[in-house]
């Protein structure tokens, strides 16, 4: 009897071509991965020593397959000796012979190139080396240098050079400033060898140079000073050299007083803070405080979103919250460790970190969802964001005491140290967006540091706070805004001496809340997506990639969903959904054939299925019309083309590969074997057909051609093969081997690990998810961790299992089970008869045995 459109009700997303065929942005598929990079089954390249370290960060899993070391073992490349613990990666100490253990690790103990290290471990710029400056607080910097009279000369190493040893013969400096081209000379002749001016000296013509210039180590000839390459810039924003000078632009927004100062045009400059039990926005020209928000608990991070009109903070309750338009909620529960907040006001997502599960998470502003940007090889303390130039950056404590500041694209890719910040007890990190600047708070040093965001400009200003310790800091517009014990204090950038108080405050949380601080230069690149979660990249072509909520999947349409599969016996289809812990089963249809296999449409909304006598037929989902489709010869397998709507389908003979086209005509032969072919695989995705003949995978082209012969599969074949489309692999169990996969991408097959144990056939396999069928139990592992995730009693006789490819929403009306199966009270779960009262609770509330 055909089912009619109120029956089932599929609510299916727009499968244009550019979103069908834009997978390879959403995943990384197509990447080359360089040579301290390792490359998942599904493209996405990751750092080398990620492989095979007891935890899955491929989609797939592919990672942590294949290992030849136990799980938290990780296997040395040259094999000698053979596994290492994974703990001891990256320690800096070489346990493999070959040092593959340190290989691509992040920075060591030691100070970054281009730095010096000081005896109490912190890190300076080579050129504070000997400056004249304590500039490592022990003075260890400075210690060791020669201090240099009047007439003496300073060697960059800092050694000092008397009058009598200049021109002496003897190359004592590293850079032979102690015998320049005028050892000898005389001013009064040509001027003593100087390109400007000139004074006589016991061994020879000393050069001087005009303001802008500098002394060339030969100590002849002036050159110019660039001083827009200076640690800190003479200009607040931009910077050009122009010789023996410099002039200075602003960013939009900003008009440029003065040679070097750069003011913000519009609203007031505004803190946005919290006084006891309110949040709210301080004025600094009327330091009139606007109420926004009341708090039952003090903030311990806060964010906003000026486009949106939107206002986040975290308490110590584990709680997030978002205020908008005199409403406020709580945004995301059960998030305890939180240490700072960040917006990206081009998309409104919202950024955090929690020291507690050493993780950034990204969540929709809606509430809706969040998850992990970020979890290997982290503690972060405190986060900020350039949404405008696609970037992360946060402090982060690695082992022992070392500190660093990292930063990354907004899709943790690409992480790379910025500073070394060991010993300096650094936070309260904030960025200047107009300036490019990030900057943060040394108790230590008691100084507040700085460095521009492409890791150049690192500065400190140096005692400046001389008393209290700083608890929160905020730069704009020229100015240092913090706090301490007392309150809310300003000073101007590079003026240390004139700080001003402002109010007594007494929390230490504060933002500098001006529309400069979040322009809308430039657009997102995630607002061409449709992503439920997009995280704007710099890897990607499409410039981001969509990710989800770790107990959803992602969509080819960019979308979240719980995952769903549809399962079919002989005479029903289900539809399965894990929602969280429970698998929740439902009737789609039934049929008076007899089905062998089948497969869906899920675009134009069509149930084909293939019967004992190799006829196919397929059902409209919307109005139940029921029609044949011709094929040359009887077909006891089909696979749509999710693109095109095509049909694709073996014969029974097991020797033809043929193609009907969606309309139900034209059917047509694409190959004929000279052997058996047991099973296809449709990758639509990539425009391929695959196929299993005489123990060999082969492949065409679905517009047609010569077939290429792709690999071999090894070992007898226990049950079915299953596609993954995501990963571009197929996976099946192989007789006392286990679980295998044969990445077409790599173009390898492989045993996945000792660890996996998937009973029976592998069935449907979408990462990082797989389902396989064993005594009438289907079973769903998430491939990541090799982990059992949830079981459930299905009817005997499945003939087939896919992944659903859109959300199916099922009228409420139809029946969740189907005699004699039994529906748990209280929800939509079916358990068999057998399940009843045989010892095991198998409904949520223990209803099958009372």
């Amino acid at each position: 009897m055909p089912v009619g459109p109120n029956e089932v009700v599929m609510e299916l997303v727009q499968f244009t071509c550019l979103l069908l065929t834009s997978l390879t942005c959403l995943t990384g598929l197509g990447q080359k991965c360089g040579g301290k990079l390792w490359q998942c089954d599904d493209g996405t390249c990751l750092p080398l020593f990620w492989r095979c370290d007891g935890s899955g960060d491929c989609l797939d899993g592919s990672d942590e397959m294949d290992c030849s070391c136990p799980r938290g073992w990780f296997a040395c490349l040259s094999g000698v000796p053979d596994c290492v613990r994974a703990s001891a990666m990256c320690d800096g100490q070489r346990q493999c012979m070959d040092g593959s253990d340190e290989l691509n690790c992040p920075e060591n103990q030691a100070c970054l190139l281009g730095d010096w290290r000081c005896r109490n471990h912190i890190c300076i710029p080579k050129d504070h080396y000997c400056n004249g400056a304590n500039d490592c607080v022990d003075n260890s910097d400075e210690e060791t240098c020669g201090r240099c009279g009047l007439a003496a000369l300073q060697c960059p190493e800092g050694v000092c050079i008397s009058e009598d040893e200049r021109c002496d013969g003897k190359l004592q400096c590293s850079d032979g400033s102690d015998e320049p081209f005028t050892c000898g000379r005389s001013c009064s002749e040509e001027n003593g060898g100087c390109s400007h001016s000139c004074e006589d000296r016991p061994w020879g013509s000393l050069c001087s140079c005009p303001p802008g210039w500098s002394l060339s180590a030969h100590g002849d000839v002036c050159q110019d000073v660039d001083e827009c390459s200076h640690n800190l810039s003479p200009c607040m924003h931009f910077c050009i050299n122009t010789p023996g000078s410099f002039y200075c632009y602003c960013q939009g927004g900003f008009q440029l007083k003065g040679d070097t100062d750069c003011y913000a045009e519009g609203n007031d400059t505004r803190l946005l803070t919290a006084r006891k039990g309110t949040i709210g926005i301080l004025n600094l020209k009327t330091l009139t405080f606007e109420a926004v928000q009341n708090v039952a608990y003090d903030p311990l991070a806060l964010a906003f979103d000026m486009t949106r009109s939107s206002f986040y903070w975290a308490d110590d309750q584990g709680n997030i919250y978002k205020a908008k338009d005199q409403h406020s909620g709580i945004l995301y529960p059960d998030q305890y460790g939180v240490t700072s907040l960040a917006c990206d006001w081009l998309t409104g997502q919202l950024f955090w970190t929690n020291q507690k599960t050493r993780s950034i998470y990204v969540g929709a502003s809606d509430g809706s969802g969040f998850a992990t940007v970020l979890a290997k090889n982290l503690d972060p303390l405190e986060m900020v964001l350039l949404p405008t130039e696609s970037l992360l950056f946060w402090i982060n404590q690695g082992p022992g005491d070392k500190m660093t500041l990292e930063r990354s694209g907004m899709d943790g890719l690409r992480q790379e140290t910025l500073v070394v910040i060991t010993a300096q007890s650094p936070h309260s990190l904030t960025l200047d967006v107009s300036a490019r600047r990030l900057y943060w708070i040394s108790d230590f040093k008691k100084s507040i540091e700085t460095v521009k965001v492409d890791r150049s400009g690192r500065y400190s200003f140096g005692e400046f706070f001389k008393g209290r310790p700083a608890h929160g800091l905020a730069v704009f517009d020229r100015w240092f805004y913090w706090t301490d014990a007392k309150g809310l204090w300003r000073s101007i950038q590079g003026q240390t001496n004139q700080n001003t108080f402002i109010q007594r405050t007494p929390l230490p949380v504060i933002k500098a809340y001006h529309e400069l601080q979040q322009p809308k230069a430039g657009s997102s690149a995630c607002g061409k997506s449709d992503c439920q979660l997009c995280l704007a990249s710099l890897d990607q072509p499409a410039g981001f990639t969509c990710t989800c909520p770790e107990d959803r999947l992602l969509m080819p349409d960019g979308s979240c969903e719980y995952a769903q599969f549809a399962y079919a016996t002989s005479t029903t289809l289900h539809l399965l959904e894990l929602k969280g812990k429970e698998l929740v089963r439902t009737l789609l249809l039934t049929i008076d054939d007899e089905m062998e296999l089948f497969d869906i449409d899920w675009r134009r909304e069509w149930f084909y299925w293939v019967n004992s006598t190799g006829h196919v037929t397929r059902r409209s989902l919307s109005t139940g019309q029921s029609e044949n489709v011709p094929t040359i010869k009887p077909a006891c397998v089909v696979t749509v083309d999710q693109k095109t709507g095509h049909l694709y389908w073996l014969s029974c003979d097991e020797v033809n590969v043929g193609v009907t086209d969606m309309d139900g005509h034209y059917p047509r032969r694409l190959y004929q074997a000279a052997s058996v072919i047991t099973d296809v695989f449709l990758d639509w995705q990539r425009g391929r057909l695959y196929w299993l003949e005489a123990g060999r995978v082969l492949c065409i082209r679905l517009s047609g051609g010569k077939a290429r012969d792709v690999l071999n599969v090894d070992g007898s074949i226990t049950g079915r093969i299953a596609f993954d489309l995501t990963s571009n692999s197929l996976l099946w169990n192989a007789e006392g081997e286990g679980l295998m996969v044969m990445s077409l991408l790599k173009s390898k097959t492989y045993t996945a690990s000792r660890a996996w144990n998937v009973p029976g056939s592998v069935m449907a396999v979408r990462s990082p998810l797989l389902v396989s069928l064993f005594h009438d139990v289907l079973t769903v592992w998430d491939r990541r961790e090799g982990r059992r995730v949830k079981d459930v009693p299905v009817e005997p006789g499945v003939v087939g299992v896919i992944v659903a490819l859109v959300k199916v929403k099922v009228d409420p009306a139809l029946p969740a089970c189907m005699s004699p199966s039994v529906t748990c009270r209280g929800s939509t779960l079916c358990i068999s008869q057998s399940q009843l009262c045989d010892g095991q609770r198998d409904c949520p509330d223990g209803f099958d045995e009372e």
